[in-house]
């Protein structure tokens, strides 16, 4: 399944919070459009009900309120909105102004007077409420507006922030576009640069120029290359290699075929023998070519592993090789302790049956080779030991390459053997060496396997 897109999760994750920060603003702009209309309206509703306070006199212990007409109808007619007011003793009774417009059951002044909302001739009011005093008596003055030129200020003060708000909203949204656009142009430019290639283009993408984030994609990718380099440049030499080993043989078969064709002697039977002998070095050699390119490309992590007695194994070979080593005059020893290691069985078999043959078949007649199973440093320990002509020092390094052969090796040698073994040996993650001995004369071969499963 396709998962979303980077750009997609860039935009999500910039886009969303915007949009919130944005909403918020907006709310908050509107709290403060209500807000800065209610204060500005407020405040002119308490010069009302200073100005009508001004106006209470005393008259024979009574409380009066002579609002001129001309200040009255002032008062009580507006643009947009009506204006009512009122006049209380502190008994609650009504000595002036609008009867309908009621006193508060309970007052809680702060500073001598409140505002609220209240209900007025159908309409919604604030009102504020002042609280005054005269000679030693208490006296509240009330003025009420309806709410038209109010919410009028409002609307103005919101859409007056929304305009610029918006503008910012806008180029805030285009600049995370933009950005998110340029940002992940590295991103594409490695996407083409990497789609461009042809398979056979394996040169390393440049690293300088990428952003720090790209880095380590681009150090991996190049990674990968390299190891894919190295594997087609030795999978090139690996069949160039066999194609030079297979034309030799394949080339003296067919000139000795042709030889027999056209003799009638005696002699036929010798080359027969020529050409069976050639077949089975032809089919020896491409055995262990498949067995060779199998192991190169196999992969350690999908080898199914289990735990084998290689006592048992080591035990179950040693008859063919024994009978072999009779017939050049070698003798074969084994030292063998349990052991159990943890692998792929018929590519063990293969392993310890390539390093038996190597060691017969380079010990002269009358020499030995010696099979010691051990255990070292929690390690199992195989060795194979002959005191045959030994391997140069400088030639140590080389054993386990494809095609290589010593310059006194055996003509029938394909020198695949070794390198057979050391891919079985890298499969199970086992350190394979080679020493000579001290005194010259044999080549010890070890082969250290991990005591517990990988």
């Amino acid at each position: 399944m396709r998962t979303d897109s980077l750009r997609r999760q860039l935009l999500n994750r910039l886009l969303w919070p915007l949009a919130a920060m944005l909403l918020l603003g907006g709310g908050i702009g509107y709290t403060y459009a209500i807000r800065t209309a209610i204060n500005a309206y407020d405040l002119e509703l308490l010069d009302n009900a200073l100005d009508i306070s001004r106006l209470v006199a005393l008259h024979d212990g009574s409380l009066t309120l002579d609002l001129p007409p001309v200040a009255s109808q002032m008062l009580s007619t507006s643009i947009d909105d009506h204006v009512s007011y009122a006049a209380w003793t502190e008994r609650g009774i009504l000595f002036a102004g609008d009867p309908k417009l009621k006193l508060p059951d309970a007052l809680v002044f702060d500073e001598n007077h409140v505002s609220d909302y209240i209900r007025l001739h159908g309409e919604n009011n604030r009102v504020t409420v002042l609280r005054g005093e005269l000679e030693g008596h208490v006296f509240y003055i009330a003025v009420a507006q309806t709410l038209h030129g109010r919410n009028r200020l409002t609307r103005g003060i919101f859409f007056s922030l929304l305009l610029p708000e918006a503008l910012i909203a806008l180029i805030s949204i285009i600049a995370v576009l933009v950005g998110v656009q340029r940002g992940l142009l590295p991103v594409e430019k490695l996407r083409d640069e990497i789609a461009s290639r042809t398979p056979s283009d394996l040169k390393p993408i440049e690293e300088n120029t990428a952003p720090a984030e790209l880095a380590p994609i681009i150090h991996g990718i190049n990674d990968l290359l390299h190891n894919l380099s190295r594997s087609f440049a030795s999978h090139r030499r690996f069949i160039a290699d066999a194609s030079h080993q297979l034309r030799t043989p394949l080339a003296a078969l067919s000139s000795q075929i042709e030889v027999a064709l056209n003799t009638r002697d005696l002699d036929s039977q010798a080359l027969l023998q020529q050409l069976l002998a050639a077949t089975r070095r032809t089919s020896h050699l491409a055995s262990q070519l498949l067995s060779l390119s199998r192991l190169e490309h196999a992969d350690p992590s999908q080898q199914s592993l289990s735990a084998i007695d290689l006592p048992a194994l080591i035990t179950d070979l040693a008859g063919d090789f024994v009978s072999l080593g009779a017939n050049k005059q070698v003798e074969l020893e084994f030292r063998l302790i349990p052991a159990t290691v943890y692998g792929n069985p018929l590519m063990l078999r293969e392993l310890v049956s390539n390093l038996l043959d190597n060691a017969v078949r380079y010990t002269t007649a009358g020499g030995s080779v010696q099979v010691n199973l051990r255990q070292h440093a929690g390690k199992i320990v195989l060795e194979i030991a002959d005191n045959g002509p030994g391997v140069p020092d400088e030639e140590l390094e080389k054993l386990g390459t494809p095609f290589h052969r010593l310059p006194s090796g055996h003509a029938d040698g394909c020198g695949l053997g070794l390198a057979i073994v050391y891919e079985i040996a890298r499969l199970h993650q086992a350190q394979l060496s080679f020493a000579n001995i001290r005194n010259g004369h044999g080549l010890i071969v070890s082969l250290e396997f991990n005591s517990n499963p990988a």
